[in-house]
């Protein structure tokens, strides 16, 4: 068996195959979008794979797969992880045989997404075991071994990464041929187990306390919390930080630093965290991005009696927001340990994906344009307010589009439109939403307009797949997620039935229609959907791939 070079999103799919994963959902967002479609790619037929409409169906196909004993993975970003939240908050309470794993893909510096989350607080929150890898070799075994203490101690368990580990590569051992199946699927019925009533709920909760009491004391002497260095200064590195330090550490000798390397984040182990702390004068804290175990860290030591400062990015040693990368550690290091001859980092940044522009025929163009020659000819732009979306039509709002007056989180765009509607201000209100994001999240805001008979402008930009993440399918693509063909979900008989009156369906390169569509819809004194249905051309050959 020869070696290759893999990305950190392989690594982990290596590992969940090697478990015995056999089913895998989600839905599209990166960083954890790609460690379902490496899925794809190694397993064939033998693992179950399926994009869900939305986190929340998708955490719950997945949970109820193993309630039926099998093996299941939960692919979703930090963002996705509020969809699936209340899922989440009642899965603890009573899990199935099937080891479940929640790989959560957050992203520090927000390089894909409208906010920078940190998903472990909402994991603490949770009472869940939380594992963060610090290599790709570290990925590997760590997601293997997350369905295996999901199994023992009956309990979800959560795998964090971040956009940088899925894009290391390294040279690793690639999975066994076929993917070992563990068991047949079989329900067992037991009703007191699995339903959870009221009359249950502290009891449950109690338990999984004690659960997690068990879990924090294998966390105690598990190889994933690794210690290194000689010194009275200290560093706790957590998660896939460790490898950013180790990089300017090998540009800089042996500087007398003790280092704890943290994999598991809950519980934290406290008692090896305590002897830590106890051999130091100060600690540093690096971890991405709230300072999530800088404060954990602190009170630990103070649970200890122990008085040495503990520097991180609440002490403001570095920066609260952002990635960070080489020159944000290097002066922290510089100024925690001031008397070492440290090496000059130069600047590391990557691109921003929504700063690059709509590609030439992205079929958004021809929309956006045609809207904007009707606002034109009825009043001029500063008449109209256009709120948008996650997607695509992020990058329309680079020159020369501009096209959104206002955008926030996934499926939010007609709500907030028709919220500004309800208030009687002057301009008109035009939402757009992308098709993925109208099935996602946004048909529920659809509904509450349309029996609210709001005056709404709704502009639905069909390109037939999640763009953006990928070219992912969702219900209105007439393939799934491995390219089988299939009937796609008819958005305008779905928006009909919603009670909408006036749907509009054309072809955005058809510029008349597309106006006269625009303008009498523009014209009514109630809801209108206008559905821009075009193929992305970019994504439309990737079944036959």
């Amino acid at each position: 068996m020869t070696t290759a070079k893999i990305t950190g999103s392989e690594a982990l799919a290596y590992g969940a195959l090697e478990a015995g994963l056999q089913f895998v959902t989600g839905y599209p967002g990166s960083p954890s979008t790609s460690t379902f479609e490496a899925v794809l790619r190694l397993a064939g037929k033998e693992v179950r794979a399926e994009w869900a409409i939305n986190e929340k169906s998708a955490f719950d196909a997945a949970f109820g797969a193993s309630l039926a004993g099998v093996r299941a993975l939960l692919c979703l970003k930090s963002v996705g992880l509020n969809v699936a939240l209340d899922s989440l908050m009642v899965s603890n309470l009573a899990a199935g045989d099937g080891g479940f794993v929640i790989l959560v893909g957050d992203d520090p510096g927000g390089w894909g997404s409208q906010n920078e989350e940190d998903s472990r607080p909402l994991v603490a929150a949770a009472e869940v075991p939380l594992l963060e890898p610090a290599s790709l070799a570290e990925a590997r075994s760590m997601m293997r071994q997350a369905f295996a203490l999901s199994e023992r101690f009956l309990v979800p368990v959560v795998v964090r990464i971040t956009r940088a580990l899925t894009l290391d590569q390294a040279q690793l051992d690639p999975p066994a041929a076929r993917v070992p199946r563990r068991q047949s699927a079989r329900f067992q019925r037991q009703p007191e187990r699995y339903n959870v009533l009221p009359i249950h709920v502290v009891d449950l909760h109690t338990r999984l306390q004690k659960t997690m009491d068990a879990v924090q004391a294998e966390f105690e002497g598990t190889s994933w919390n690794r210690e290194q260095g000689e010194g009275h200064l200290g560093i706790i590195a957590v998660g896939y930080v460790r490898a950013k330090l180790r990089d300017i550490l090998s540009q800089s000798g042996q500087p007398p630093l003790r280092i704890l390397g943290l994999g598991t984040l809950n519980p934290l182990p406290e008692e090896r965290v305590a002897r830590f702390l106890r051999e130091l004068s100060a600690a540093l804290i690096l971890e991405e991005t709230a300072p999530y175990v800088e404060i954990q860290t602190q009170a630990i030591a103070q649970r200890a009696g122990l008085t040495l400062p503990i520097y991180g990015r609440r002490s403001g040693h570095l920066p609260r927001a952002g990635e960070l990368f080489a020159p944000d550690i290097a002066p922290a290091l510089q100024a925690f340990l001031p008397e070492w001859a440290w090496p000059s980092v130069g600047a590391q940044r990557r691109t921003m994906p929504s700063r690059q522009p709509l590609c030439d025929d992205c079929p958004y163009i021809p929309a956006f344009e045609a809207l904007l020659n009707v606002m034109e000819r009825h009043g001029g732009r500063d008449a109209y307010i256009v709120t948008g979306e996650t997607g695509c039509m992020v990058r329309a709002q680079l020159p020369p589009w501009e096209i959104m007056d206002l955008k926030y989180g996934m499926g939010a765009s007609i709500g907030l439109a028709a919220g500004l509607a309800r208030t009687g201000i002057p301009q008109r209100v035009i939402a757009l939403s992308g098709d993925s994001a109208l099935l996602h999240s946004g048909l529920g805001e659809l509904i509450d307009a349309a029996q609210a008979g709001i005056r709404l402008l709704v502009v639905v930009l069909a390109n037939e797949t999640t763009a953006l993440s990928g070219g992912q399918a969702h219900p209105a693509t007439s393939h799934d997620a491995r390219g089988n063909p299939r009937q796609p979900l008819d958005l305008e008989a779905l928006i009909r039935a919603m009670g909408v009156d006036l749907v509009r369906v054309v072809d955005p390169e058809e510029t008349a229609v597309t106006e006269a569509a625009l303008e009498e819809s523009l014209a009514t004194d109630r809801l209108a959907v206008v559905i821009a249905r075009r193929a992305c051309p970019r994504w439309e050959a990737r079944p036959g791939d």
